[in-house]
């Protein structure tokens, strides 16, 4: 259960006190100066002068392919500047020096990377084993952690609501909760810096608000946030400055409120011109319908007892709390899970297809998990061709037809100019759109999304909006789960809310959209 709002401190080892001052030496902890980054022999970051000054708390703000998640590994040493172009300097006792070891040992990186690595290694940890990781920064636990680490860990998850997670398998969670966990992974150890990656992505309202209170409380107990981010007004109050990226280079820094400024009340909405494809013919009779449904991972009861139907001309939004078993029930309708005995499932009217090849020939799926096992070396173009197998990775020779359809959603989603790029060039933006015209390129009559918007900038939010809206109102069925009411289509028409599995919402879409904390 959440704790209580009252609680405004993390969890401390026992017998220790306020965190000791700070050490004496240069009044900055990384200084870059007319650095340069190169991967994949593209120049992703490019003349930056900036400095980490102790005590001080920073956003990087900038659009999808701007450079942020780049940014922050190289500041924490994850990756090394172009060597001759620029320098990266970390202060230490000795004077400033080149390596980044020090730094390393005494700052934390969230990132989607390290719960995509998880997944695509099959590392199956529980909650409580990758929150221990944390205190020697290894994906895998490579020593014996004491009684007094465990204990750590225990109270650090009860201060975030997650220790009905303490046990259960990283795998077997939603991506909200993988975040959590994550996030305590990184505070267990109490960094000196505690670098984020849009940490607030995939969580419902009452997570946000847990993980912006510890990060506050981080920051009061002497750890500097170092927060990237496309929702700048998701930020603790002790954030204050902020640098925006563009292109890889650095175009400003100041104070925050100065450079995030309020989006203006009715931006245009920037949409390539190309036409809305035509998608899969209609369908006579219902497109799902669940009767009893229920759904059993890992030994739990995911989904109970559902009973739901989806029509044609309908678009859902399925709305809930994180782990409340709205991805399940995608991978349900999918054909990644199964009803337990005495529940039915029927897709397709009469139609009504078993083997999941056939099911997947008629639906377009995106989630983060599906994002998160893209195979790298793959190029943009190889990508989208590979839905019409819905394999990882190209792996049959395209049709004319096949490629002139991959050609059209790629124009669809203004990406044509990315065709030739490998995906790991990407921002996980960029990569997002790419997956959802990966998803469309065998024009099927149903599109599954799990947060489609989570990892876009607030433009890309609003063009991705746009364009789903069209393909809805060209006849694509949508069923569509966020945690964000301003992220909705305009043309859903129906909501769905799940509450520890159980359907508890089912209906038209009201005049006026839902309370936030319903979500």
């Amino acid at each position: 259960m959440p704790r209580p709002r009252g609680q405004k401190h993390l969890p401390r080892p026992a017998g220790e006190g306020a965190p000791a001052p700070s050490p004496a030496g240069p009044l900055w902890l990384v200084r870059l100066q007319g650095a340069r980054v190169r991967l994949g022999g593209a120049l992703v970051l490019d003349d930056l002068h900036w400095s980490l000054e102790r005590g001080t708390h920073w956003a990087v703000l900038g659009r999808n392919g701007s450079g942020k998640s780049t940014f922050l590994r190289l500041v924490r040493g994850d990756i090394w500047p172009q060597p001759g172009q620029g320098s990266r300097l970390y202060a230490g006792p000795q004077g400033p020096r080149q390596s980044p070891l020090g730094f390393r040992r005494r700052s934390a990186l969230v990132q989607p990377e390290l719960w995509e690595e998880y997944r695509r290694r099959g590392w199956n940890l529980s909650g409580l084993e990758v929150v221990c990781t944390g205190f020697w920064d290894t994906p895998l636990l490579y020593r014996r952690p004491s009684p007094e680490h465990w204990r750590r860990c225990r109270e650090l998850m009860e201060y975030l609501g997650i220790a009905h997670l303490a046990g259960r398998p990283l795998l077997a969670m939603s991506r909200g909760q993988a975040q959590m966990v994550l996030l305590a992974r990184a505070l267990v150890g109490r960094p000196r810096v505690l670098l984020l990656d849009e940490c607030t992505t995939g969580l419902d309202q009452e997570h946000r608000r847990l993980v912006l209170e510890a990060m506050q409380a981080a920051a009061r107990q002497g750890t500097q946030l170092l927060v990237a981010t496309h929702h700048p007004r998701e930020v603790p109050p002790a954030v204050d400055r902020a640098l925006v990226l563009e292109g890889g280079r650095m175009v400003g820094q100041g104070p925050l409120e100065q450079m995030a400024p309020a989006p203006p009340a009715q931006a245009p909405v920037p949409c390539p011109a190309a036409p809305c494809p035509q998608t899969g013919a209609p369908v006579p009779g219902p497109l799902f319908q669940l009767e009893q449904v229920s759904v059993v991972r890992g030994g739990r009861r995911v989904l109970e007892g559902l009973n739901w139907t989806v029509q044609p001309g309908q678009h859902w939004a399925v709305l809930g709390r994180n782990g409340s078993g709205k991805t399940t029930l995608l991978g349900l309708l999918l054909g990644d899970f199964h009803p337990v005995a005495g529940g039915r499932i029927r897709r397709f009217g009469d139609d009504n297809p078993q083997s999941i090849w056939e099911i997947r020939r008629r639906v377009g799926y995106l989630s983060a998990e599906f994002q998160a096992d893209q195979q790298a070396g793959q190029t943009v173009w190889q990508t989208v061709l590979s839905g019409f197998a819905g394999s990882l990775g190209l792996q049959h020779r395209p049709s004319a037809q096949q490629e002139s359809a991959a050609r059209r959603w790629l124009e669809f989603w203004g990406l044509a100019d990315l065709a030739r790029r490998r995906v790991e060039s990407l921002s996980p933006g960029q990569l997002r759109k790419v997956l959802l015209a990966r998803a469309l390129v065998h024009d099927p009559p149903v599109l599954l999304l799990d947060e489609p918007l989570g990892v876009l900038d607030a433009p890309s939010r609003r063009e991705v909006r746009e364009l789903l809206d069209r393909l809805a109102r060209g006849g694509t069925c949508l069923i569509y789960v966020t945690h964000r009411p301003r992220d909705l289509v305009p043309a859903i028409t129906h909501l769905a809310r799940l509450e520890g599995g159980h359907l508890v919402q089912a209906g038209p879409r009201p005049a006026q959209p839902p309370r936030a904390s319903s979500w």
